[in-house]
């Protein structure tokens, strides 16, 4: 299975455990995320917006990176007010020094990260093979896109 560059979520393991100055951040994530690179415009406003936690004194820790990550991966479907309703809670734990929560949801959504790519990839496989004409499966497509959004936007709705 080939995965686009933005369908990529670094093992807790292999983000650095030491703080990170704002341009190590963006060399990190650029090579993680190379089609969607983050700025630092957009790291600052995730951080005024509540999404990130503040840095603590100019440095970026291993937390930061994995909501970053995440951000990385939810920005290409949900606008940053769906993402602000998922991840503030979170990042609102963070500046407290609680951690739980943002390793429970990274974790788990890391284990199944992967095999729900795979599971669409079967669903693309099969879609395929129901109709070579590339119109149809363009309309397949975005239909299957369509329902899940409106799915993602009823689950956001139970967590504002």
């Amino acid at each position: 299975m080939s995965l686009a560059p933005f369908m990529t979520l670094p093992k807790i393991s292999e983000l650095p455990d030491f703080g990170l100055y704002m341009d190590q951040v963006m060399t990190l994530m650029e090579k993680t995320y190379p089609k969607k690179p983050l700025t630092k415009t957009m790291i600052n406003n995730y951080t005024k917006d509540r999404i990130l936690f503040p840095s603590e004194k100019k440095k970026y820790t291993r937390e930061h990176l994995m909501l970053l990550s995440l951000i990385q991966v939810l920005k290409r479907t949900l606008s940053l007010p769906e993402i602000k309703v998922l991840l503030s809670p979170i990042s609102a734990d963070l500046s407290k020094g609680e951690k739980a929560s943002l390793y429970t949801l990274y974790e788990t959504f890391y284990t199944l990260f992967h095999g729900a790519l795979l599971l669409a990839e079967e669903t693309k496989g099969s879609l395929e093979a129901q109709s070579p004409q590339k119109e149809v499966r363009i309309l397949l497509h975005a239909l299957l896109s369509s329902y899940f959004a409106e799915e993602t936007e009823k689950l956001i709705n139970t967590l504002a």
